[in-house]
């Protein structure tokens, strides 16, 4: 049986089966968190330089540093992505309650930033910010990553499922706020099918690739990197061909599988024209065959392209023969003997 490839994993996996925790138990008053998702109105692309005029109440705000900095690696590693869900200052709305959209008190810092999920990668985005050190709580897709709970994945209960857009909240320590570390999004290695496990939700570019194989078998889906039920259902039908566990999730043997399908046969030795190399025992080729017909098949057995033992016993036969160097080599005194150019 064939061992499966190894799968590399993250120091937190993003796709782990998230835990049936009940976010809610704790009060909402202590726990900013469950007040994130409310349908709230943002000052989507407010300038900290000259701020759009400020709701009322909330005087010399700014994004954290550290947000912007998050912000701007996203930018760049997906510059043509899709904005329309991203903001980072709360309306009125927000105000009457706890929320890391509404300004702090001691420096007026939003420590929070909503990022669309359209034309980024989540998974990716995610894995570094449960990475970076000033973050303190991630949601997205009903699922929050905590700090205060080391990162657990758990379902988040909020009235917002945050389906749209991943939401990054920091701590409100000025060391967190104004951290320059870079988050490790620009030169972040794009995840390759094999590198996790793949199962319905998956995101990214992994998922593309596994669409863009299956298009390659034949399948007719959608390249969105998107892993829905269209996707899972091939998945599933593949494994039933292959003999495989059906449960539409992407593993090392399914990968394995999908390798085996995809993998185009070894090459057939590459076509040689007389007298453009020395040919000698192992080396295949045309020209090996025109050698083994020239000499005869009495001699060199048949015309296989191979230069084995008999050809090269028969080619000692035809120098000998010929009065040049007996060495079972055809090397250009020998090209020349049987009237063949020599291009080398």
């Amino acid at each position: 049986m064939t061992t499966p490839p190894a799968i590399s994993r993250e120091e937190h996996e993003v796709d782990a089966v998230i835990d049936q925790v009940d976010v809610d138990r704790t009060p909402e008053d202590d726990d900013p968190g469950s007040r994130i998702g409310e349908a709230v109105e943002y000052d989507l692309f407010a300038a900290e330089e000259e701020p759009s005029p400020e709701p009322p109440g909330l005087v010399a705000y700014h994004l954290a540093p550290t947000l912007r900095l998050l912000r701007d690696e996203i930018d760049r590693r997906w510059p043509h992505r899709d904005r329309a869900s991203d903001g980072w200052i709360g309306d009125a709305a927000h105000q009457a309650g706890t929320s890391d959209h509404n300004p702090d008190a001691d420096d007026r810092s939003v420590n929070a930033l909503d990022v669309d999920r359209d034309g980024i990668d989540p998974p990716l985005v995610i894995r570094k910010c449960i990475a970076h050190p000033s973050t303190q709580y991630v949601i997205f897709n009903r699922t929050i990553w905590s700090r205060t709970r080391g990162f657990t994945p758990a379902r988040y209960t909020g009235s917002n499922p945050h389906d749209k857009h991943l939401h990054v909240s920091v701590s409100h320590t000025p060391s967190a706020e104004r951290s320059d570390r870079s988050w490790g999004i620009v030169t972040a290695p794009v995840p390759k099918l094999g590198d996790r496990v793949l199962r319905r939700g998956s995101r990214g570019s992994d998922v593309r690739e596994l669409q863009t194989v299956a298009g390659r078998l034949g399948a007719k889906l959608a390249v969105d990197g998107d892993f829905g039920v269209a996707t899972e259902a091939w998945v599933r039908t593949f494994q039933q061909a292959r003999k495989l566990a059906v449960d539409g999730v992407v593993g090392p043997w399914t990968v394995a599988a999908l390798r085996e399908a995809t993998t185009p046969p070894a090459p057939t030795p590459a076509g040689r024209v007389p007298g453009s190399r020395t040919l000698r025992r192992g080396t295949n080729g045309d020209d090996v065959a025109f050698v083994q017909r020239f000499v005869g098949e009495r001699r060199c057995g048949r015309a296989t392209g191979a230069f084995d033992a008999r050809t090269e016993a028969g080619v000692r036969w035809y120098q000998g023969m010929r009065g040049i160097t007996v060495d079972g080599v055809v090397g250009p005194q020998t090209w020349r003997q049987m009237q063949v150019k020599v291009g080398y």
